[in-house]
């Protein structure tokens, strides 16, 4: 079968599109790869969709890779191709379908919401062959009008047996403004991304998270599965896949490893991936960890071999926040001990620390927000920040909460806000002011930006917040867009 799969993200490097490409490839389906990889803007004309007409005019099926940061881009395609090529078939997969096919439905003629390594293959077959495709597991079909929402299969277990994501350079190709090839020069350039904006690969060496925060993904797999499951490639397969993506790709200066928590394996494996993966790969990486599941001789281990930066999530300097709104079982004096363990290792090791935390929360109080800023207040100069909107995800506790509590409206993809980049919409106050000013500060290079601390924390005394609360709203949204 003629496959077109449509990855909808910014994002170039590892990802589930390219696992489904291998699937296919592997079953040997022709397929292509189309990657709608620019940030901005984010809409498509439809003059630039016209050009998708080189790959779709001889393709059977379209699959498209969606998130919700970009479903809008998905609507698009998917409307695109139903009007241009009447009967043929859009399936979505992807971030914004897990445990929630009704919103794609709405627009794909068939939806994979949970994994979708045991089912696609079979699913395409079956449609190859013109036979009963809609009782396949973990998909959800519309047909006349009707849903039909199939069993959920156990999660997937032996994903050593998975093909390596492709990376076949000559089926893919990028759209922006106008289709082209992908080349390696292309990709080069794409793959240069924060935090310091060099060719970097992203990879998954594992699955599943030991959180269950509200806010993410991973609960929605918990409800599907009915517990929480963490599964791991041995170290083995990763060094093997990392040798033969690096050996078309030997530009890439620096490898991230995408699992919510590099630290759920055990010291002995830990020891394991470093020895191979000094002596095979060599080039710096970046790893994800929580305050709970750190430990220093892990870290020690992966510095002699070439770790370079540490991200964490914080999330919130209130503790309410965490425990009542986030679900995060994270206690903060835990995370401010693992920062003081690890920032020293800056100035021996030249190791990066990333913070993350989650901003524009209605939940949150003024005194809350002041909490998170006064926890970035405490934080070294040298631990970098990251702050990101508070987006509410189809299906997840927090989507439900907000929508039952009339702060959001049901999910419309085209006001879903971006996590990364959108206007503060709940807190324009002072607060959020305060803490967008420690970021913005943080990131000017010139050291006569800096305030004294004990300036920074009057800001945030009593007398301080009740004076500036009586200033209208409209002069923080002013002050907010200029520190943003």
């Amino acid at each position: 079968m003629k496959i077109a799969v449509i990855n909808v993200s910014s994002i170039l490097t590892s990802d589930g599109s390219r696992l489904i490409s291998a699937l296919l490839k592997r079953a040997k389906h022709d397929v292509k790869s189309v990657f709608l990889s620019r940030s901005e803007p984010l809409l498509y004309e439809p003059n630039e969709l016209e050009w998708l007409d080189e790959i779709l005019k001889d393709r059977d099926l379209i699959m498209i890779a969606v998130y919700s940061n970009y479903a809008i881009r998905a609507i698009q395609v998917t409307e695109f191709v139903h009007k241009k090529y009447p009967g043929m078939k859009v399936i979505w997969g992807g971030p914004h379908c897990i445990s929630v096919p009704k919103f794609g439905l709405r627009y794909a003629d068939g939806v994979c919401f949970s994994e979708g390594d045991k089912v696609v293959v079979d699913l395409v077959n079956k449609m190859e062959a013109g036979i009963n495709y809609l009782d396949t597991p973990n998909m959800a079909f519309i047909v006349n009008g009707s849903q039909i929402i199939n069993d959920v299969l156990p999660p997937f277990t032996d994903i050593d047996s998975l093909p390596y994501y492709d990376y076949d350079l000559k089926d893919q190709f990028i759209l922006d403004r106008k289709l082209s090839q992908m080349t390696k020069k292309k990709f080069r350039e794409r793959c240069a991304m924060y935090p310091y904006y060099i060719p970097m690969l992203y990879f998954l060496t594992s699955r599943g998270c030991p959180n269950q925060c509200s806010y993410c993904n991973n609960c929605r797999y918990v409800a599907m599965f009915g517990r929480n499951t963490i599964r791991f490639h041995s170290n083995d397969r990763v060094i093997d896949e990392l040798e033969h993506i690096l050996a078309h790709f030997d530009f890439i200066k620096l490898v991230g490893f995408g699992d919510d928590d590099f630290f759920m394996r055990s010291g002995k494996q830990i020891e394991d991936f470093a020895e191979k993966y000094k002596k095979k790969i060599g080039l710096p990486f970046g790893i994800a960890v929580s305050a709970n599941t750190y430990r220093r001789e892990k870290m020690e281990i992966l510095l002699d071999a070439g770790l370079d930066i540490i991200q964490m999530g914080i999330q919130s300097g209130s503790q309410r926040i965490l425990d009542g709104v986030y679900n995060r079982k994270i206690k903060l004096s835990k995370s401010k001990n693992v920062v003081h363990q690890i920032e020293p290792y800056h100035k021996t090791h030249g190791l990066h620390l990333l913070l993350d935390f989650i901003i524009d929360n209605p939940y949150e109080t003024r005194d809350d927000i002041i909490e998170t800023y006064q926890y970035l207040l405490d934080l070294p100069l040298e631990v970098r920040i990251n702050l990101f909107i508070l987006a509410f995800f189809p299906g997840t506790p927090i989507y439900d909460r907000a929508l039952k509590d009339g702060i959001i409206k049901p999910f419309d993809e085209k006001a879903f806000r971006f996590y990364i980049k959108s206007p503060i919409k709940y807190q324009k106050n002072y607060e959020m002011f305060l803490v967008l000013l420690i970021r913005y500060i943080r990131r000017q290079p010139q050291p006569w930006c800096y305030l004294p601390k004990f300036v920074l924390r009057a800001l945030a005394s009593l007398p301080i917040r009740y004076i500036s609360s009586i200033l209208p709203q409209s002069f923080y949204t002013i002050l907010i867009k200029i520190v943003q």
